[in-house]
Parts: structure tokens; C-alpha cells; sequence
């Protein structure tokens, strides 16, 4: 064989080969096509996925420094996040680890969810903290924030209706048994009168004649009284008043105002604290607690020689607190719970129905409040507080 030969039959064969590497590269060609496409296809799912999610998506590594943030999160904070940048930083402000910082345990393995009320907008949220395993073996936490206010003012809302037909049960209770006692006694009594006023009419036995009259006309006062207190009770639900912006020291004054009569009768000393913040709340409503509370504070001295009664204000937290402060006859910590049911009276002989604190308990809970009182004691005085939530109300000055 010569020379040439054998070089074209190894020419030959290399063709062969290249021909076979060739036809191999054309087979990867296509499986790594074919693979690129799937890796798109899934790509463009899981980019589908994000972006119905409708929260709030970022992924940061073990030292917090942001991989990944959604659409939704960078329109939030207002920037697309640089290589290497803090979560705390872009999402917070803060120049250290946030203080609520879950990543420890994420990277441990644990998935961390709460909700929370942010202070920026007052929305409810919910935050899941994930961890994700990338193929490599390396971590990432995956932080995923969905805004559950309306879920969550709905449920709210529905404890809020839960309690106040609660509320009413137990009213139609009272109610029930206003109607067969504290109606149906006087009744009973005018009825029996009656027979006695019809037989000295007939016998001219004038003067047990107006005694008889005389009562039966304070029975129907009486009645009166307690069916118009009751019907003031159970239109607090129905009563539609708007809300505005008020200055609280505006409204204690109009109180007071209106109280003068009284106040100058029993000789007391009103303070009203200086500075009473505006507010944002139900104008008759609120001017139906503070009349009501001084003036019940005004009545209830005892045997006070120098009556005083103090108005403030003072904010706790998520609250607004507004009180009414006296140095009168006080009330025994065993009765502070029991004057705001209906129908209490510490004092039987005391003028009123009963029902004057527990109409106040329903007007401050229909604002979404508490009303107390705090005494150390007969002879001690009291203090009379209500809330209004800064969540529903907005306060100012």
C-alpha cells in the first residue's frame, strides 16, 4: 500500500469521525434546545405565578443583602434594589438588622408567618418567610406580604355585630323584665289607687282623695321617665351622626355650659385641662358622654365641703383617653363593673332610672371604646374614663 493510500484511507476516517461528532452536536443542539425551551416554558409559568400573586415578594441571602424583588415590592419602596444592597435598608431605612429580623430561623429551615398592623398605613398584613434550596445547595429566604385589611376589618367587624347582638340579648332580658316589674308595679299600684279615688270621690273624703292623686300622677312620671330612658337606650344603635373634626376642649366647655345651673347649685369647682387635643369623632354623641358624666359627678359629692371636678385627656398607645375626675363620695371597687348595667342604682332614693351609664356604655361601644371607672373607695372620689380608638379617629394639637 503506498503512501497516498494510506493517508486518503486516514483522511477517510476522520471524515467519518467528524461526520459522527458532527451529528452528535446536532443531537445536543437539539436536546439543549428543546431544553431551553422547556427552562423558558417554566420560566415564563413561574414569572406568570409571581405576578398573579397579589402581595408583596423579595429574596434575600443569609446577610441580607436582596437577589430577588417582584414588581408589586419594587414599586413599593420606589427603586429596583443595587448588587449587594440590605433589606433592612431598602425596605426599612435602617442602617442595622431589623429587630423583628426572622432570618436565623429561616435559615435553620423553619417557615416564620404573622400579621401585623403597620404604623406607615395602618394596614393589616400578612408575612410568610420562607426558606428556598437552590440546586447548588446554597439558601435563600423568600419573603411573600399580602395586605388582609379588608379580610381582616371584616372580621373585625363581624366580632364588633357578634358582640353587640350579644349586647342586645342581654338587653331584651332587661328589657323583659323592666317591662314585668318596673312598668307592670306602678300600673298595679294606679289600678288599685283608682278604686280608692273612685270611692272618695263618691264619699267626698278629699284629702286621701289628693294623696291618691298626687301618687298616681308620680307613678305616670315615673313610667314616663323610664320608657323614655329606655327608647334613648335602644335608638344609641340607630343614631346616625357625622363624623368631623372637633375641638375637645370646645365640646367639655359646651358641657359645662349647659351644666352651669347645676354646677353652680352644688357649688362645685370645675378644671378643665389646657390644650385639649382636636379630634375627629361624632359631635352629639361625644357631647351626650362628657354632659352626662359631669353631670353625674356633680350630683354625687356626698358631703363634700369643697366639690371639684377635673376634665382631661391622655394618649395611651393606640388610644385616646378622656376622663372625668371628682373628690365626691367615691364607689366601692365591688360596684365599679356593676353601675354600667342597666337598671343599677347604688342610691334607691336617688333621682333617675338606672339606665343613664349603661346608655353611655352603648354610645362609647358603638364608637369602638371602653368606659371604666376607677375609685379607691367610698369617700374617695372618682374618675370616669371612656377611649376612642386613634385607629377610627384621627387626633390632632
Amino acid at each position: 500500500m503506498s503512501f497516498v493510500d494510506t493517508s486518503l484511507e486516514s483522511l477517510n476516517w476522520q471524515i467519518a469521525f467528524m461526520r459522527q461528532e458532527l451529528d452528535h452536536l446536532r443531537t445536543m443542539q437539539k436536546e439543549l434546545r428543546s431544553q431551553a425551551r422547556v427552562c423558558f416554558e417554566n420560566s415564563a409559568k413561574l414569572e406568570a405565578i409571581i405576578r398573579a400573586f397579589d402581595g408583596f415578594i423579595y429574596v434575600c441571602s443569609a446577610n441580607h443583602e436582596i437577589e430577588y424583588m417582584n414588581d408589586r415590592m419594587i414599586k413599593s419602596v420606589g427603586q429596583k434594589p443595587t448588587s449587594g444592597e440590605k433589606c433592612f435598608k431598602i425596605l426599612h431605612g435602617l442602617d442595622h438588622v431589623c429587630d423583628w429580623c426572622v432570618n436565623e430561623r429561616v435559615f435553620k429551615g423553619e417557615t416564620v408567618s404573622w400579621e401585623i398592623r403597620s404604623p406607615k398605613d395602618n394596614h393589616y398584613y400578612h408575612i410568610v418567610n420562607t426558606p428556598i434550596y437552590y440546586p447548588d445547595g446554597s439558601m435563600a429566604k423568600m419573603a411573600m406580604i399580602r395586605d388582609i385589611t379588608d379580610q381582616k376589618v371584616g372580621e373585625i367587624e363581624r366580632e364588633r355585630l357578634i358582640t353587640q347582638l350579644e349586647t342586645r340579648n342581654s338587653d331584651l332580658e332587661v328589657l323583659s323584665y323592666a317591662i314585668s316589674h318596673d312598668l307592670r308595679s306602678p300600673i298595679i299600684t294606679i289600678k288599685g289607687l283608682l278604686k280608692w279615688i273612685e270611692r272618695d270621690t263618691k264619699s267626698g273624703n278629699l284629702e286621701r282623695l289628693n294623696k291618691s292623686v298626687t301618687t298616681v300622677v308620680h307613678l305616670a312620671a315615673r313610667m314616663e321617665e323610664l320608657v323614655s330612658d329606655m327608647l334613648k337606650l335602644f335608638r344609641i344603635a340607630t343614631i346616625k351622626d357625622e363624623r368631623s373634626e372637633l375641638s375637645l376642649q370646645d365640646i367639655v366647655c359646651e358641657a359645662v355650659e349647659l351644666l352651669a345651673g347645676k354646677i353652680a347649685q352644688n357649688n362645685v369647682s370645675v378644671t378643665i385641662q389646657d390644650n385639649l387635643p382636636n379630634i375627629f369623632a361624632c359631635r352629639n354623641k361625644l357631647l351626650t358622654i362628657m354632659q352626662n358624666l359631669i353631670e353625674n359627678a356633680s350630683k354625687y359629692m356626698g358631703q363634700q365641703t369643697d366639690p371639684k371636678i377635673e376634665i382631661g385627656s391622655a394618649r395611651d398607645g393606640d388610644e385616646l383617653i378622656i376622663f372625668v375626675q371628682d373628690n365626691g363620695m367615691g364607689i366601692e371597687p365591688r360596684n365599679q363593673e356593676k353601675i354600667f348595667r342597666l337598671f343599677v342604682k347604688l342610691d334607691e332614693k336617688s333621682d333617675g332610672t338606672g339606665i343613664g351609664l349603661a346608655m353611655l356604655k352603648r354610645i362609647v361601644e358603638s364608637e369602638n371604646g371602653r368606659i371604666w371607672v376607677e375609685s379607691e373607695g367610698l369617700g374617695h372620689g372618682s374618675r370616669f374614663c371612656f377611649t376612642l380608638p386613634l385607629g377610627d379617629t384621627s387626633i390632632t394639637g
